[in-house]
């Protein structure tokens, strides 16, 4: 593996020096330009816009360079002599991608040439990221797609149980005539979902390998599948995993194969990045040519299985971060019962005071017309008008203190209180006038009254 090291830094080194002898002839303006169109002419004649106009998504031949200098530097460590391993994915992805958008540079040997040892390296390391062992490979992959597994088996139990909220989805009309389809009106039930390399690779290898605890769930591929999976070394553009529902309306509900499952699998587009010409590569068509789909999951295999499996490694993917989180949810909702209590107590100890409260201002009313009588029958004897004053004044003191201590229970929880801001007045003499005009009427109103009850009470 060093010797092959050693050969990619030293083939990138090649290449570094190229393209910078490019740039060198761009900026001495000694390169010949090409009479019938934009860009310079390689080394072997060949039109190539080596000045960046034509490169694959307007970057500049500078920007490559820098680009592949930055590998270089990367990959290799002089001062401890060591190779960073997680750069070879990146040397193959770079080599791939200039070989199949800028093969027109006249770089096609050097490019091939860096292509096979990182692609025999990359093929090596890749899947040892996502593990080494069978259980970690299994355990890295439950934790990276634990959320991407949750979509898919929410999907799944969705499309079984024909959720008319979930499945609102239908089949634009306006290309009924270019699909051939006999149910236009049905409902869209198909789900893509788009993910990175890191996430196919996990994915697939929780679909290979089943838990190693107790009473695990068997996994859904068949030995044929897993072969095809181990063979594929490369996940290359439009890897497909394809899972297909299929219902059997003849099958009794509650029968756990009337809703059969298939599992597929394609590498993708995984032609070698070789051209024809250096100038012809848009007549080089295979290089988007995909792998064809494969079945690999067991024959029979239902629904119910597929998510049993997924349910286990949903569980077996949950990270201590996940156990913190519903754990604090579960403290949360303990939390918001013990206050819905505590309000609910609050509220019928208030009810039982209001309650009280009322008892109260009814006894109060009673007693208040009983004293009213013997007041009545008081003011029959003269001497006892002295007495009748007294207790007039303190019943209307009782009342009040009453009055005050209805109005404390009505209301138990205690308010802050607010300091008065004194306000100071200046007293208008037409008002003071009409204040002591108020008081005179309101005085011989008061005596008219008394002189016609002393009047009645003779009578009797």
């Amino acid at each position: 593996p060093r010797k092959t090291l050693v050969e990619i830094h030293s083939t990138i080194g090649k290449l570094v020096d190229q393209l910078d002898d490019m740039l060198g002839a761009l900026l001495s303006g000694d390169e010949e330009v090409n009479e019938g169109g934009a860009g310079l002419k390689g080394k072997e004649g060949q039109e190539g816009a080596l000045s960046g106009i034509k490169l694959y998504k307007g970057e500049t031949l500078l920007e490559l360079t820098e680009r592949w200098k930055l590998l270089q530097n990367k990959l290799y460590d002089e001062e401890s002599d060591t190779f960073d391993l997680s750069r070879v994915p990146d040397v193959h992805d770079n080599v791939r991608f200039d070989m199949l958008h800028n093969p027109h540079l006249g770089l096609t040997e050097t490019l091939q040439k860096l292509y096979e040892l990182a692609k025999s390296m990359a093929d090596c390391v890749v899947p040892q990221e996502y593990g080494i062992t069978v259980q970690e490979k299994r355990d890295i992959g439950a934790k990276m797609c634990h959320t991407l597994l949750e979509k898919i088996n929410y999907d799944l139990t969705i499309a079984r149980t024909d959720n008319q909220v979930d499945m609102r989805y239908l089949i634009n009309m306006d290309y009924s005539a270019d699909l051939p389809i006999n149910s236009m009106g049905r409902r869209v039930r198909s789900r893509l979902y788009f993910t990175s390399e890191s996430h196919l690779h996990s994915m697939l290898n929780v679909l290979r390998f089943e838990s190693t605890k107790e009473n695990s769930v068997p996994s859904p591929l068949s030995e044929r599948g897993r072969k095809i999976l181990a063979n594929a070394s490369e996940l290359c553009y439009l890897t497909q995993v394809v899972i297909r529902l299929f219902e059997d309306t003849q099958k009794p509900p509650e029968d756990p194969k009337r809703f059969r499952v298939e599992i597929l699998f394609s590498p993708g587009a995984t032609a070698t990045p070789r051209h024809m010409a250096e100038l012809y590569r848009e007549k080089d068509a295979a290089r988007f040519d995909t792998e064809k789909l494969q079945k690999i999951s067991i024959e029979g295999l239902t629904c119910t299985q597929v998510e049993e499996f997924f349910e286990q490694a949903i569980r077996d993917g949950k990270t201590t971060e996940d156990a913190d989180e519903s754990s604090k949810g579960t403290v949360s909702d303990a939390e918001k019962e013990k206050k819905a209590k505590k309000k609910a107590k609050k509220e019928k100890i208030k009810k039982a005071e209001s309650t009280s409260a009322v008892n109260d201002k009814v006894n109060e009313k009673t007693e208040i017309d009983t004293n009213a009588n013997k007041m009545e029958s008081e003011v029959e004897d003269p001497s006892a008008a002295g007495a009748v004053e007294e207790k007039s004044v303190s019943l209307i003191k009782e009342n009040v203190s009453k009055s005050a201590l209805t109005e404390l229970v009505e209301d138990p929880e205690p308010k802050e209180r607010v300091p008065e801001v004194a306000e100071v007045k200046v007293p208008d003499v037409a008002t003071t006038s009409q204040a002591w005009q108020n008081a005179a009427v309101a005085g011989v109103l008061i005596g008219a009254g008394c002189y016609l009850i002393v009047a009645m009470t003779k009578r009797r």
